[in-house]
């Protein structure tokens, strides 16, 4: 689904909302941001294909942090496709690479995780691309923006006027933005610190890991639920 000029919604994935960014003039910067569930890989190429581009050649994957249900199918899309690379910020990276345990869940949604574990499989991938706050990918600024994980990060288009922001921020069905879940944040006041990251930035778009991306006055916005952050 595309939501703007070069910016697409993966329709009907389990888990996180996955963006695709891809415009005729650059085939070879195709770049997916986030991925979901795993089992979702083979939704991933369809779309792909419906785009005119079914190898997906050149794709970067990105993911805004390594929870799994960000990168549950990174695996498999890295294994069924050909030149792929998988981007991540370097202090996220030793939880994808399996070298140190994925983040533990808190709470009624933690046992909900820990029951359905054996069917939710995570695979570790060893990241191709270590990202550092700054840097640009495929015309996307990475921005730092920790709380969630250690190194969550969100992706900033100054030409599409658009963020990525994973799980920095939510929305709820309605499209109003939502803070990060408590029990779900390593770190609440990072987080908090995050926000006010994201809305130093000008954007119309903003898109969540969760809830419904806002596609209007996004960084007007985040301003004005920073004032009702406590």
């Amino acid at each position: 689904m595309e939501l703007a000029s070069g910016i697409h919604l993966m329709p009907k994935l389990r888990g996180a909302n996955a963006y695709v960014v891809w415009r005729d003039t650059g085939r070879d910067l195709l770049t997916l941001i986030d991925v979901g569930m795993p089992g979702n890989a083979t939704r991933i190429i369809e779309y792909f294909e419906s785009l005119g581009n079914p190898q997906a050649n050149g794709c970067t994957i990105i993911l805004t942090h390594p929870d799994l249900d960000h990168s549950g199918s990174v695996a498999e899309l890295k294994s069924r496709l050909g030149n792929v690379k998988v981007a991540i910020h370097e202090a996220d990276a030793p939880r994808l690479a399996g070298e140190k345990p994925l983040k533990e869940v808190r709470g009624a949604i933690g046992l909900i995780f820990r029951v359905m574990s054996p069917l939710m499989k995570f695979v570790p991938v060893k990241p191709d691309i270590l990202l550092k706050d700054g840097e640009f990918v495929n015309g996307l600024k990475v921005i730092h923006t920790p709380g969630h994980t250690q190194g969550s990060i969100s992706m900033y288009s100054e030409s599409l006027k658009a963020i990525f922001v994973g799980d920095a921020l939510r929305t709820d069905r309605n499209g109003n933005l939502k803070p990060p879940s408590a029990t779900m944040t390593l770190n609440v006041e990072e987080a908090r610190d995050s926000i006010r990251k994201i809305a130093s930035y000008d954007f119309e778009l903003l898109l969540p890991g969760h809830g419904l991306p806002i596609l209007t006055d996004g960084s007007k916005k985040v301003k004005e639920f920073l004032v009702t952050l406590k």
